[in-house]
């Protein structure tokens, strides 16, 4: 029966989000024909934009041969409805009218979005669900847990509404989440992070543009470590940074209340614009959210290195052992980070080598051709666990 799984044409349904949500909302005001296109051609226009994890697990999968694997994003109205509309016409009308009644009168949240994926899935027919981004409840999922194969990945803090035992499989890059997910009994695997080597096709080669840059999420939540780092070391160097604030669950302190970012802030980024400004920039600094524990093994990393910037990042112990020397730049506090920025500032031949050995490193190491890969075949030997047991009950 393994083999047939194996060598038979098998279908992955990815649930993910353009991130973040200001990013998403003025490319839509750019789009002019965004009334006008279809579904798999809004969808297509999605994955361009190379925000967030695009089509790097889907593209790869679908190029085996072995997958028919698609991609369904969350968080935007406008891929909802268009959703709707292909499966629903009209009667989306009446659906979306329930929606808003239900949750008038009985706070039920998320109708018209959960009954429209839920109607996705079932026209789809996926053996495997790959909730890339968790948005939704945990438990809103566990309805198609007899028919297709529930697979998770987290990376970030564990979401609200959310249990590892309403998957059959968790993906991490956090060795704490791998930990406690395991004693919860459900089985998780360490997932590289990585780089799709095609963005370097779609990017421009030009004389640096910047000169030290941050881009990700700052705020008092998840991030506040590194915001009150950034916030100090922003005010004494040429500095930019682009991303989002974080604006849940903060203990009341805003951008304002932070005035050496909130100078230096350029506005949301992501996809090809983000990985430009990569490229742009002579030093690209980096620190982690506060769950990583110090881990330094986050997407911005590979990011950066994938298309040839100079990364400076704040050490961490997991480097000897993940990483040879000389593919980027560690400091460990404020005063050796400064030190570090002005030194790699004047030393342009060293940062460019240290830059090239980066790009090299990730291309051979992390593309996602090869993680792909290994997801493929991680996922198939559990579908095929799964259907066993399935057939066992």
């Amino acid at each position: 029966m393994y083999q047939i799984i194996l060598y038979s044409m098998k279908k992955l349904l990815k649930f993910d989000i353009i991130h973040p949500t200001e990013y998403l909302i003025e490319k839509q005001s750019e789009w002019i024909d965004l009334d006008s296109l279809s579904l798999d051609e809004y969808r297509n226009r999605l994955i361009a934009l190379r925000s967030n994890y695009s089509d790097y697990y889907t593209y790869h999968l679908n190029e085996t041969k072995e997958w028919e694997a698609e991609e369904f994003f969350l968080l935007d109205p406008v891929f909802l409805n268009k959703t709707a509309k292909e499966l629903l016409g009209i009667k989306r009308y009446i659906l979306k009218a329930k929606g808003i009644v239900l949750g008038k009168l009985f706070r039920i949240n998320d109708y018209y979005q959960q009954k429209v994926i839920q109607k996705y899935i079932n026209h789809f027919e996926p053996d495997v669900i790959f909730v890339r981004s968790q948005p939704l409840p945990s438990a809103f999922w566990s309805q198609f847990r007899n028919s297709s194969l529930l697979v998770a990945r987290l990376s970030a803090r564990l979401p609200r509404h959310w249990h590892p035992n309403d998957w059959d499989l968790i993906y991490t890059d956090q060795p704490d989440f791998k930990t406690f997910f395991d004693l919860h009994g459900t089985r998780t695997i360490m997932n590289d992070q990585g780089f799709d080597t095609r963005i370097i096709r779609e990017l421009l080669n030009r004389d640096k543009q910047y000169e030290c840059t941050f881009l990700g999420g700052l705020g008092t939540q998840n991030f506040l470590k590194r915001t009150e780092f950034i916030n100090a070391v922003s005010q004494k160097i040429d500095f930019k940074w682009w991303g989002y604030w974080w604006k849940y669950g903060s203990d009341g302190r805003n951008l304002i209340d932070f005035p050496n970012l909130a100078q230096t802030y350029q506005g949301a980024s992501s996809g090809l614009e983000m990985y430009q400004i990569f490229k742009d920039s002579k030093i690209c600094l980096n620190d982690y959210v506060d769950t990583a524990n110090g881990i330094g093994f986050n997407q911005r990393m590979f990011e950066v290195m994938g298309v040839g910037g100079f990364l400076l990042t704040r050490w961490a112990p997991n480097f000897e052992k993940d990483f040879p020397k000389g593919i980027f730049a560690t400091y460990t506090d404020r005063t050796d980070c400064l030190e570090k920025i002005k030194y790699y500032l004047k030393e342009n031949e060293e940062r460019e080598l240290i830059a090239s050995a980066g790009q090299r490193f990730i291309a051979e190491n992390y593309d996602y051709s090869r993680i792909a890969k290994d997801f493929s075949q991680e996922i198939t030997e559990e579908l095929f666990k799964k259907k066993i047991d399935l057939q066992n009950c």
